[in-house]
């Protein structure tokens, strides 16, 4: 499903937020206007918007009733990992796996497949492990690792809109108790980590923990 709106130009993340949800007058289950509300809807979606700001999003994974598991059953999963057995219990693992846990979204600019382990692992996607790879069945990786495609992990919120805005990339999300959403997008910078901002429908900033290595 694609979905157009009009966006002028002058913005600071305020003004972004309230011109991204109020162009279409779509509802959200808040009850907020969303400039794309449907949960379930196919990827690519296209958000376009002025010429700099327009962006290409493909949502390869959506999962919108998965949860992290419980910390007792992720810390019995690590345990009988040998990878995580012992070295969890010096740094920098320790503090590695506490910032993995307490975020919920992520962002990447170079993909490897070893290279995933930690990320799936310590941030609780690994109950969701066997569906992550229809995000790389295609060239994908190749992409990512020449700069030509960054991917945003979503934890319990739900993409709204993406657009580049003065030199970085401005993510409106909605947040729920639930949710699992892996997007991938066109770069326009070469920069790492990935500059991106990302706020909710109500203009609350949340923190990107960069997963490159």
């Amino acid at each position: 499903m694609t979905t157009s709106i009009s966006v002028s130009r002058p913005f600071g993340l305020a003004g972004l937020v309230a011109s991204l949800v109020s162009g279409l007058g779509l509802v959200s289950p808040l009850g907020l206007p969303l400039a794309y509300a449907s949960p379930g809807a196919p990827a690519p979606v296209s958000l376009v918007g002025s010429v700099e700001s327009e962006m290409t999003v493909d949502i390869c994974l959506n999962l919108p009733d998965w949860q992290r598991p419980p910390n007792h059953v992720q810390q019995k999963q690590l345990q009988t990992m040998d990878r995580y057995r012992f070295a969890l219990q010096d740094e920098p693992l320790v503090s590695l796996a506490k910032d993995w846990w307490s975020h919920e979204v992520f962002s990447f600019t170079t993909y490897g497949l070893s290279a995933r382990t930690d990320p799936l692992y310590l941030s609780g996607l690994w109950t969701a492990i066997e569906a992550t790879w229809t995000c790389y069945d295609g060239s994908q990786p190749e992409q990512i690792n020449d700069g030509d495609l960054a991917e945003v992990w979503l934890i319990n919120h739900r993409l709204v809109s993406l657009q580049w805005q003065e030199s970085q990339y401005l993510m409106v999300v909605e947040p729920g108790q639930a949710g699992l959403q892996l997007i991938q997008f066109p770069r326009r910078e070469r920069e790492q980590p990935l500059p991106l901002s990302l706020i909710t429908v109500t203009g609350e900033a949340l923190a990107v923990m960069s997963g490159d290595w």
